[in-house]
């Protein structure tokens, strides 16, 4: 079950962001990547949902993902932040 393997929360910003994409029929996309020789880096950005897609609902916000690394639990916070004009979901 991915709820179990996603232990995720949002903060507020996140919600909010996430709400105004949900109104455009995108969501947030959970992407893994390697990075390094041992390590894995988490890419999040607004996306469409494709028929490959798994989705986890947190506080009632769809997050998207294909299910990459099944054998890993993420335990994190998404964040939206506004800088300028650069804007984003960041993962900690």
């Amino acid at each position: 079950m991915l709820e179990k393997r996603f232990q995720i929360q949002l903060t507020d910003a996140a919600k909010e962001a996430a709400m105004e994409l949900q109104q455009e029929d995108k969501y947030i996309r959970f992407s893994v990547a390697r990075s390094g020789c041992c390590s894995m880096a988490v890419h999040l950005y607004p996306d469409t949902e494709r028929i490959t897609d798994q989705a986890i609902e947190v506080d009632g916000i769809r997050i998207l993902t294909k299910n990459e690394y099944p054998e890993l639990t993420w335990i994190g916070t998404i964040d939206y932040k506004k800088k300028g004009l650069h804007k984003g979901f960041s993962w900690k």
